[in-house]
């Protein structure tokens, strides 16, 4: 692969947007006439001075759709988003999606491959270093000049550096996600009033904070509340492990009956019948068996009868190693709530959350929108726990706003 790349030879399933396969070469590129006059218009743009979700508003206004629209209706990539022709879903871009627009050498007529590696052992894939990447330059033709590629690079640079300078990113950065849409919860400050110069951060739903209404609702939430709900939680758990672990143990395993589809009393008791029912087959084959060998039965009786008993005894064999697989799943759901008492009684006299705690206890956050009920506002917080997910039916917390 990498010789490939080193000559200059393209060999990705999808070319990136902007570029069409050549008729001609299947592992060349060229402009195409639909989809670059938008890249060319994203890097004009940037280079006015618009950021990449004010770009995204242009192109939203302007019905031009997203790349993944393009991909699906040319076949080149299936989009299980797609929600027809003329829904706003199609002008709805994501700033992910123009940065990498803005950003990649392709747009200059270069090869860029091997930017990444796959972690055999553990099965994930790492960027790698930037000056071991293959960078073949001049192969096809630029969708966007040198000098305009030079100049987008240098505004997106400065934008980096004045991100980094606000502060470090939210210790629930990757964890607090919309229940709705699906996107993050990102987190950014506001000055709560003219008179009061610190600002407090807030987070809010990706999708709405992007494109308004048409994409999700607010989700919106004080930092400092997240924060102190969280916290609360996980000391509440790690007192009551502390205390009796048994009783813990008992509440998150009806938690995760309440939780699951599966009745596993029922489970028990199918299997239960099922294997006095195999006994029986058992005996009555080997009777019938035993009836054929001493001439109490002749071999059309044994023909017509031993077809039937093998069929239900294959059946019910079938019932019950699926049975067998649902049993160990519970068995792994207790030894994965064990794990969790483990480790959650160690904070019982946890003062302040940090990322390290975050990620080691909890993999998600589940931030709900304001509603009201009756007369205030109550928004759901669901924490979802290592090991054992979420603990509630509704919500780890009802914050009263």
């Amino acid at each position: 692969m990498t010789t490939k790349a080193r000559a200059g030879i393209y060999h990705s399933t999808v070319p990136p947007f902007g570029y069409r396969k050549s008729p001609e070469d299947s592992h060349k590129l060229i402009p195409d006439a639909e989809t670059a006059p938008i890249v060319r218009r994203m890097y004009e743009l940037a280079v006015q001075g618009k950021g990449y979700k004010a770009i995204g508003n242009v192109l939203k206004r302007e019905r031009i759709p997203i790349p993944a629209y393009w991909h699906h209706i040319r076949g080149e990539r299936t989009w299980a988003g797609f929600q027809g022709e003329g829904h706003i879903s199609n002008y709805m871009w994501n700033e992910t999606t123009i940065k990498w627009i803005l950003s990649h050498e392709v747009y200059i007529g270069s090869l860029v491959a091997q930017k990444q590696s796959k972690l055999f052992k553990v099965g994930k894939n790492y960027v790698k270093p930037k000056d071991e990447w293959v960078v073949v330059k001049d192969i096809f033709e630029p969708i966007v000049d040198l000098e305009l590629w030079e100049r987008v690079q240098e505004v997106n640079g400065k934008r980096r550096r004045m991100c980094k300078a606000k502060r470090e990113p939210s210790i629930f950065s990757g964890i607090a996600y919309c229940p709705d849409c699906g996107r993050r919860i990102s987190f950014f400050p506001e000055r709560t009033s003219k008179n009061n110069p610190e600002k407090t951060y807030f987070g809010s739903c990706q999708n709405y904070k992007a494109n308004g209404p048409d994409g999700c609702t607010p989700h919106r939430i004080k930092e400092q509340d997240l924060y102190d709900i969280v916290l609360k939680d996980i000391r509440e758990w790690a007192a009551m492990a502390l205390a009796d672990e048994q009783a813990v143990l008992g509440r998150v395993m009806e938690q995760q009956q309440l939780n699951s589809t599966v009745d596993y009393g029922l489970i028990e008791g199918k299997k239960r019948t099922i294997g006095k029912r195999l006994e029986e087959i058992d005996k009555v084959i080997s009777r019938l068996y035993e009836d054929y060998a001493l001439g109490r039965l002749a071999g059309t009786s044994i023909d017509n009868l031993m077809p039937k008993y093998q069929r239900e005894q294959e059946e019910l064999g079938k019932q019950l190693s699926a049975l067998q697989e649902q049993s160990a799943e519970h068995d792994s759901t207790e030894q994965n709530a064990e794990k969790w008492i483990s480790l959650i009684r160690q904070y019982s006299d946890l003062k302040e959350l940090n990322s390290c705690i975050i990620d080691e206890l909890i993999t998600k956050i589940l931030v709900g929108d304001k509603r009201r009920v009756n007369g205030e506002k109550v928004q759901s917080i669901e924490i979802h726990y290592r090991f054992i997910g979420n603990l509630t039916d509704s919500g780890n917390g009802e914050t009263i706003q």
